[in-house]
């Protein structure tokens, strides 16, 4: 089913990855685990498509972490077969986002047959900027696929993700562009007014860029397409072409101050640690540690408001300082007349224009609303597929990046894998 030379590119992801221990398992067994995963997501159980993530490990293989907390296994009394069968059985039963239903080969055959004997739960909840918890487990380094959407998995080595498949079109994860490339340049270009971070600098830009990969993350989860759009404060104001808004909010929440909030509880605790460490009083170092929980609670919660205005057929508009301004809004600014880019890498000489005929309404009104808007940043939220980033570069070009969660390693170690939070 799949093309052998995706099969054969997977490998090599494998293969290139610079602290990989053990090699890429066998083309045939490669190409077994994503084909029936593949096919099982795409069946349908009680009107909700099949979610299933499975890993390749042998019993043996299980890491014994000791105490309660730890990997937890659950095995199987009679193995099953992993088949499509199989797995639309078995899925319900377990969290794809935190656990993974354990295969092997059995048997010396050519290729090997594939056996279900358990189901690992391996979460890393604590790994993430704004986890109020501590608990952070790496998952184990083994090949691990992923279908959370029909028609989409996600291929794992451990808690890296080396490739995707989704819609048809296979990709390798990238740079997020929140970290470097025009879309972090406007970003940080639109927050340097905030008198938050005139007062805090750096360590502000690095939790309001971790913020909006939170925010993301948490709109893709609620499965339903739209388009959130940033807009610097001077068009917040209103000084901006192209959007017809259908639910105005004459009032919201900002984020920016609970960021702010963060930023000096987080370098208070730094201070409350270093006194520990010099053998002082360390009863204000608790104190500050549930300050800073508390802290991310409420940055959680707003991000979780937001995501979920998304849930509305529309954009969600909200402006650099975190605040909603209108959502189900339609993006109607003129048709943009200059050239899509892939935005992947500036430095590139071989970027490649995008083809937005293969795309919808949605992704190419956004095109046409950041052409017109310079400093405007749009993500789009595909129901089915990653989230598409867009921002102007010149008079003449928008650039497009087409997975903005494909590689998120930044500060904080945000890192949703199949066993993320």
């Amino acid at each position: 089913m799949f093309d052998r030379k995706i099969i054969e590119q997977v490998i090599t992801l494998w293969n290139r990855s610079p602290d990989v221990r053990k090699p890429a398992p066998p083309f045939p067994v490669v190409k077994n685990l994503m084909e029936t995963v593949f096919l099982a997501g795409l069946h349908r159980e009680e009107e909700r498509p099949v979610q299933v993530t499975v890993s390749l490990m042998a019993p043996e293989e299980f890491p014994h972490r000791g105490p309660a907390g730890d990997s937890v296994l659950l095995s199987l009394e009679k193995h099953q077969p992993f088949t499509v069968n199989s797995l639309m059985k078995l899925a319900p039963a377990f969290d794809p986002i935190t656990t993974a239903l354990a295969v092997c080969c059995v048997g010396e055959g050519e290729p090997c047959q594939l056996e279900i004997w358990g189901a690992i739960f391996t979460s890393t909840r604590g790994g993430g900027r704004f986890d109020t918890i501590t608990l952070s487990l790496a998952p184990p380094e083994v090949l691990t696929i992923s279908s959370k959407k029909t028609g989409a998995l996600t291929v794992y080595r451990g808690s890296e993700v080396i490739a995707r498949f989704n819609g048809g079109r296979f990709s390798e994860p990238i740079p997020t562009p929140f970290s470097a490339n025009l879309m972090g340049w406007w970003l940080l270009h639109g927050i340097r007014p905030h008198p938050e971070f005139k007062r805090n600098g750096m360590e502000y830009w690095d939790v309001y860029r971790d913020f909006l990969n939170h925010l993301l993350v948490e709109a893709s989860s609620r499965g339903v397409g739209g388009a959130i759009i940033w807009l610097p404060e001077k068009m917040a104001d209103g000084t901006r072409r192209g959007i017809l808004p259908r639910h105005v909010l004459s009032g919201s929440p900002e984020g920016a101050p609970l960021l702010e909030d963060l930023c000096r509880m987080e370098s208070k605790l730094k201070q409350s640690v270093q006194a520990v460490r010099e053998g002082k009083e360390a009863a204000n170092c608790l104190v500050m540690e549930e300050t800073v929980l508390e802290c991310k609670r409420r940055i959680v919660e707003h991000a979780e408001i937001l995501a979920q205005l998304t849930r509305v057929d529309g954009a969600l508009i909200i402006s650099s300082r975190l605040r909603a301004i209108s959502f189900g809004s339609v993006l109607a600014a003129p048709l943009w007349e200059g050239e899509t880019m892939h935005g992947i890498d500036e430095e590139d000489c071989n970027l490649y224009p995008v083809n937005l005929v293969a795309y919808g309404t949605r992704h190419s009104s956004a095109v046409n609303f950041v052409g017109w808007n310079s400093g405007a940043v749009a993500f789009v939220l595909s129901q089915d597929g990653p989230i598409t980033g867009l921002a102007r570069k010149d008079d003449d070009t928008v650039y497009w990046w087409p997975d903005c969660l494909g590689k998120h390693r930044l500060p904080g170690q945000l890192d949703y894998g199949p066993f993320g939070s």
